[in-house]
């Protein structure tokens, strides 16, 4: 696997590669060689490269910025090395590989963005005692268009006196950033519900709620289950499996690529909530669960609800 983030970044990085640890968990026939942290554009090319001339069986691309820097690797490997595949999350092939030559090698994974966004939303417009939340993204891709869009929806359905606060301009690494952005929105708009698609910049958001009062300033996690006393500011966690056992899966049996998508949801239990804090009481999370079987059924937000903010930014 190949991240432009860190395993230990309690955010993006992290949560593929506990996806990843838990699918080899799973299969004991395959071996998970140490992913490649850290990789910069420059570099993303020449890494997948590397694994290609290992004749490995699989490689991950941890995000959609690997698209555009994998294409003449994967095209070589589909002529050169027919037995390498290639995984991309958070992509869709219909935008981001349209002008590969060939798929035949290739998958994605793409969440339900507006389940993930949709979780978020009730538990923020549930938690609220000042009706301001807000959304840190690393770059305004679709898919943080899109999960914004159905956090504030999903809020303003639970609690019609939400207003939303946003920027998709973070990167994924200054936590300083997340820090002095959440600053500013608690000083001028009181937020006080965060959830965020930064990676190490939420981690700077949660340090500036913490500074605000962690007993009235709460956080929801994304992408993976940190709840607990280390974290005093996060209430909750939308978790996303990025299912590599199924890919394997699909590698052994010889049926994997063809730019066939892969559909994370609730369904399948790629997109999930993990632990309430005890900060959330009990009965409010008796109305997230109910609103949890509607999120999963699609009965919660329509998509119309959805597109008109999604509009507007």
């Amino acid at each position: 696997m190949i991240m432009s983030e860190t395993l230990t970044d309690r955010g993006w990085g992290q949560g593929h590669y506990e996806s990843l640890q838990r699918a080899v968990e799973s299969h004991p026939n395959w071996t998970m060689l140490q992913p490649r942290e850290n990789t910069a554009s420059a570099d993303a090319a020449n890494a997948a490269q590397s694994y290609v001339d290992q004749d490995v069986d699989l490689i991950i691309g941890a995000g959609n910025e690997f698209a555009s820097d994998w294409k003449d690797v994967i095209e070589s490997a589909a002529d050169g090395n027919p037995n390498v595949h290639f995984l991309l999350t958070n992509t869709n092939p219909m935008d981001e590989l349209a002008d590969y030559t060939t798929l035949a090698n290739v998958e994605t994974v793409l969440p339900n963005f507006i389940q993930i966004g949709a979780l978020a939303g009730v538990i923020a417009g549930l938690m609220t005692n000042s009706n301001s939340i807000g959304f840190i993204a690393g770059m305004k891709l679709p898919s943080s268009t899109a999960k914004y869009a159905a956090y504030l929806a999903a809020a303003q359905k639970v609690n019609p006196q939400v207003t939303g606060m946003y920027n998709f301009d973070a990167g994924f690494t200054d936590s300083a950033f997340g820090a002095n952005l959440t600053n500013q929105w608690i000083a001028s708009n009181n937020v006080d519900v965060m959830w965020g698609d930064a990676s190490g910049v939420d981690n700077g958001a949660r340090q500036a709620l913490e500074q605000a009062g962690a007993e009235t300033h709460f956080d929801i996690a994304q992408p993976i289950d940190i709840v607990g006393d280390s974290e005093p500011t996060v209430i909750a966690s939308t978790v996303l499996d990025w299912m590599i056992a199924q890919v394997l899966d699909e590698v052994e049996a010889g049926t994997f690529g063809n730019g066939e998508v892969i559909t994370a949801s609730m369904d399948n239990g790629g997109v999930s909530l993990g632990k309430f804090s005890d900060k959330v009481p009990a009965d409010v999370q008796e109305k997230i669960e109910e609103y949890e079987d509607q999120i999963s059924a699609g009965t919660f937000l329509t998509d119309d609800e959805v597109s008109a903010i999604e509009q507007t930014l």
